[in-house]
């Protein structure tokens, strides 16, 4: 059975018409003497066909310039098997100019890539059509051989068969398939591929619930934004601290679907029905089915509303809705993107006290946990928990098998997932740390959150880019994430997960913080201390119409020396557990790490994170000393509030009368801290 949604394009998205010259494509390229991508494909009869649609396309010239790219070129049998499948009995002369180009775009990547630096997920750089490619490695047994192999696959079936041909621009990959992409929005990418991939219950809900409607937006085409990007563009400033500046051109939008496959559901039975699998292959009666499952899970969770919207699937408090919401990110994340710690994106100066752990926003309005657990093989897990008394294994999302599209991907679970009882209690019961540009789905959707492009220029953005701050046409939001920083110009870096939100000028920001469980909790902010900061006002509310002052303005330009903190670092502290002087030290007293924590904590002040360390100016790949070692990044308690289950919104502005340049307001990550944590029976770690 032939598939319908690969490069055969609907006429309405073929956007490219008439012939293509062989000029260089893009930039102007020095061209090689030497042996390069196109010189291999010129001398291997075995890609000739391939080498026709690249030259077709005009894409041919680039492969022999100068640069550095990866070429997964599909062998001749390749090529067939493709033409075969989607344009029986059409020549190469015969296919639209829009389709050449994304078959010869789908497979150039300009980064190389040889085998060794590939890991299970999506590559960090999308192919040159703009799509995020997906590798699968495993290990098979090769029987002629009588050893295991490792095997490589691209998208889920393109076999390398010919690897790691390096030359002066790069290297080439010999594949045994075309790499399938598609032009369409997610959901109907997902709906083409349910049947073959065994997810059809659920491709079904979604459909029923409508949440495909809510997926198929691309990118934000108003006037009013491509005005402010051009704005934005036009007034970037010549640089901050010596380096350069850069602005995005669009504002994508993107998703990412946890997908519950048939076989899955195979093995869960409808609470109603204890002899009936959700999933029996009858359509109607199996979405009855996963709705029983739902309505168990979110009656008990959201009893207000128990048995007020069964009737209506598209209902945001129907149970079948808010299950099947809570399975979508309104944010393009590939596998190794998930959580930061991964191989693509390593966060080095956050690698003590813990696996690493992200916490996002889903459709369904509550918050996704999810953990990189070492312990599995830094395996990927939504709601593990392993405290006493509240212990989930959690679902796994499996490293392979999702796909992508232009505005998104989907991934697979190894078990079903759900805001239940059990993840209220988790939530309720621990400290919640959100970088602030986790915050931002804008970043990931348009490649900036891990600076795919790796030159680390500073980014600014309109006012009015993001979805989750709002700030004033007077402050300037810009972002940087310092990751292998290629001078010595920049001081020695401490930042959680590398990175950091600046916001310049006359500032006014307001933050907005996903619902968590009712209770009472601490807000806390992380940030470097510096003369750039300035005094602001900080407000909480529900409404941002609606907010008030918590307490007096505050000077965000302390830092941990100044008489109001009086930071002492752990060094020159007595450790609680293993006291080591021998003599007292400050006026006659040895002091405990815990008891200048307390101290602190009664001024209003954390130190940093124990977890977090700064590290080497010039030399970003060394670690120096821990930020509890550190006086000019710490915690700064903002206020303790009984929150309602809802979003809520922090504000901080700007008051004081300084007009120096660079001044900004710079807030690394919240911290929204249950009372059972900051005031328990166990004392607050440290980490």
């Amino acid at each position: 059975m032939k598939k319908n949604i690969i490069f055969p394009l609907l006429a309405a998205l073929m956007l490219l018409t008439g012939c293509y010259d062989d000029g260089v494509h893009g930039d102007s390229y020095y061209v090689f003497t030497g042996k390069t991508i196109g010189s291999v494909l010129d001398n291997n009869p075995n890609y000739a066909k391939f080498d026709s649609i690249l030259s077709k396309a005009g894409v041919k010239s680039l492969l022999s310039t100068y640069g550095s790219y990866t070429c997964l070129a599909p062998t001749n049998a390749a090529i067939d098997e493709y033409f075969d499948t989607y344009y029986p009995g059409k020549s190469l002369n015969q296919l639209d100019d829009s389709v050449v180009t994304a078959i010869a775009e789908s497979h150039i990547i300009e980064k190389q890539y040889l085998t060794s630096d590939l890991s299970t997920g999506y590559l960090s750089t999308p192919n040159m059509y703009k799509r995020q490619v997906q590798v699968d490695i495993s290990k098979v047994l090769d029987a002629v051989a009588g050893d295991s192999v490792t095997v490589y696959l691209f998208n889920g079936k393109s076999k390398i068969v010919e690897a790691n041909d390096t030359v002066s621009n790069g290297v080439l990959h010999g594949i045994d398939h075309v790499l399938e992409q598609s032009n369409f929005a997610l959901p109907d990418y997902m709906k083409s591929l349910a049947k073959e991939n065994g997810f059809t219950l659920f491709m079904e809900a979604l459909e029923a619930t409508k949440l495909t409607d809510l997926m198929r937006d691309v990118k934000d085409e108003s006037e009013d934004m491509k005005e402010a990007l051009a704005s934005c563009k036009s007034k970037l400033p010549s640089g901050q601290s010596g380096y350069s500046c850069k602005a995005p051109t669009e504002r994508k939008f993107g998703f990412t679907v946890f997908v519950e496959k048939d076989d899955l559901l195979r093995n869960i039975y409808d609470p109603e029905q204890s002899v009936k699998p959700i999933f029996t292959g009858d359509a109607t009666a199996d979405l009855k089915s996963l709705f029983n499952y739902a309505k168990s899970i979110y009656d008990p969770v959201f009893p207000e509303d128990a048995g007020k919207y069964d009737d209506d699937y598209t209902n945001p408090k129907n149970p079948l809705y808010r299950y099947m919401a809570y399975h979508v990110l309104n944010r393009n994340l590939g596998y190794n993107k998930l959580v930061g710690g991964t191989k693509e994106c390593p966060e080095w100066n956050v690698n003590e006290g813990g696996d690493f752990v992200e916490y996002y926003e889903t459709l369904e309005g509550d918050v996704m946990r999810l953990q990189m657990v070492s312990k599995a093989g830094n395996g990927i897990y939504i709601n593990r928990c392993s405290r006493s008394g509240n212990v989930m294994n959690g679902s796994m999302v499996l490293s392979s098998g999702g796909l992508s599209t232009e505005n998104g991907n989907f991934q697979f679970l190894n078990a079903p997932i759900a805001f239940s009882q059990s993840v209220v209690n988790m939530l309720s019961t621990e400290r919640i740390r959100i970088d602030s540009s986790s915050l931002l789905p804008e970043l990931d959707n348009n490649s900036i959150h891990y600076d795919d492009d790796k030159t680390l220029a500073e980014w600014h953005f309109p006012h009015n880019y993001f979805s989750g701050i709002i700030c004033d046409a007077k402050t300037d939001p810009a972002y940087v994430r310092w990751e292998h920083r290629w001078d010595g110009r920049n001081p020695s870096l401490l930042d959680y997960h590398s990175d950091v939100m600046y916001f310049y000028g006359e500032y006014d920001v307001t933050f907005r913080l996903p619902a968590l469980p009712a209770g009472q909790y601490e807000i806390r902010i992380g940030h470097e201390a510096n003369k750039f900061m300035g005094i602001s006002q900080i407000y909480f509310g529900y409404d941002t119409k609606l907010m008030s002052p918590v307490g007096i303005p505050v000077n965000m330009n302390q830092v941990g020396s100044d008489a109001e903190i009086g930071m002492l670092l752990d060094s020159q502290l007595e450790d609680d557990t293993s006291p080591t002087w021998s003599s007292d030290r400050y006026d006659g007293k040895k002091t405990l790490v815990s008891d200048d924590d307390r101290r602190m904590r009664n001024m209003g002040f954390m130190k940093g994170p124990k977890a977090m360390y700064r590290v080497k100016a010039g030399d970003h790949t060394t670690r120096e000393k821990s930020a509890v070692e550190d006086r000019y990044y710490f915690r700064r308690i903002i206020t303790t509030e009984k929150l309602q289950h809802r979003p809520f919104y922090l504000r901080f502005r700007k008051v004081d009368s300084n007009t120096a340049d660079n001044m900004r307001l710079n807030i690394d990550f919240f911290e929204i801290c249950p009372r059972s944590v900051y005031n328990g029976s166990e004392k607050e770690d440290r980490y």
